[in-house]
């Protein structure tokens, strides 16, 4: 048996793509592969777009199998129209450690929700500096109409 490593993008507008990804790990199963790492790596911007979309869902599957049955999956990704690139690479070995890409991709959603709870911060401190603004020009204001 052969070791391979399966990745494929999904459009992501489309709500078929957790089915797919489903189906290739039943798929394997049925053959008698040997599923060793399987990651949904979430949404990702395109290095280039594809049909005109600029962002993919990946899936990558790191499986054990013959080659003959490699050929039963290749055909689940070749008639899928929801699938927009699809790649499968034979290993020399099994790959059982998170990827580069997923670890990647969560330190992405990391740095994204530190810079929202930034964004976040500052909104506040412009809006407490804001009333304070206006607090002091109305107070200022009424100390001048009180003055005449």
């Amino acid at each position: 048996m052969n070791h391979y490593e399966i990745v494929f993008v999904v459009d992501p507008q489309l709500d078929k793509e957790a089915k797919l990804f489903n189906k290739c790990l039943s798929t394997v199963k049925a053959l008698k592969g040997i599923t060793h790492r399987s990651e949904d790596i979430g949404i990702r911007h395109l290095a280039y777009s594809i049909n005109d979309k600029n962002s993919g869902h990946y899936f990558l599957l790191n499986i054990e199998c013959n080659p003959e049955s490699l050929k039963e999956i290749e055909s689940l990704f070749k008639f899928n129209e929801s699938i927009m690139r699809s790649s499968i690479v034979k290993k020399k070995r099994a790959e059982t450690d998170p990827s580069p890409l997923l670890t990647q991709s969560q330190n992405m959603q990391k740095n994204n929700s530190v810079i929202d709870q930034a964004d976040e911060v500052i909104k506040n401190n412009e809006t407490s500096e804001n009333s304070k603004e206006e607090a002091l020009s109305a107070s200022e204001s009424e100390s001048s109409t009180s003055d005449k």
